[in-house]
């Protein structure tokens, strides 16, 4: 496969895994649950955060912006979204590898409680940090539907995707099925994204409709 075709790829295949990921952790409830579910929700999330990474460079690509004011944005929201996936894949590299590590739930919860006692650690690896990619994901959508990059619906449906999914998290629990409605809303967001604007150009007459 070629790196444009992956490129490609990433705007479906890095929203389908997280989506997929959350999934795998139903038959345990989302919750600190070491063995097959786990691991396999954790390495599908890793797969996500990998093709999130690619999908951001493919829109740096896309976005071409033509002045300093534009480059600056696009360069900013970039540059804190690769941040956040790298912070992501931290995150999920210690889940594994304590999912690995536990025989049990109390196992993993003290193994967690241990990793997360650093404030710092805590707060950048299971907090802000690791959320920053959803934020500067919208911002990006948002300057590129400015820059006619791609089109305003998709940078509504970003938004939504990420409203939706940031209060599912917040007010309602990881475990709620409007985290998964915000995720399908990212996904679609992200679907439209990958189009940019093509199908909205007009088409140009054929010679056949300009003789007609």
């Amino acid at each position: 496969m070629s790196l444009a075709a992956v490129a490609r790829a990433s705007f479906t295949v890095a929203p389908a895994a997280l989506l997929g990921g959350w999934i795998l952790m139903r038959p345990i409830g989302g919750g600190l649950v070491p063995g097959l579910w786990w691991t396999a929700a954790h390495a599908v999330w890793v797969v996500a955060f990998l093709f999130f990474g690619v999908m951001l460079l493919e829109l740096r690509r896309r976005a071409a912006p033509d002045t300093r004011g534009r480059r600056v944005a696009v360069e900013v929201a970039v540059g804190v979204g690769l941040l956040s996936v790298a912070v992501n894949l931290v995150q999920l590299a210690v889940d594994l590898a304590a999912g690995f590590g536990a025989a049990d739930g109390e196992v993993l919860r003290a193994l967690f409680e241990w990793v997360q006692g650093n404030a710092s650690v805590g707060a950048v690896a299971y907090g802000v940090g690791a959320q920053l990619f959803f934020v500067a994901l919208l911002a990006l959508a948002v300057v590129m539907a400015w820059m006619r990059r791609v089109t305003a619906s998709s940078a509504a449906v970003v938004t939504i995707g990420v409203i939706v999914l940031a209060v599912a998290m917040l007010a309602v629990g990881r475990n709620s099925p409007l985290v998964a409605a915000g995720m399908s809303f990212l996904w679609l967001g992200t679907l439209l994204l990958g189009r940019g604007v093509e199908d909205d150009q007009p088409k140009p007459l054929t010679a056949a409709a300009g003789h007609a």
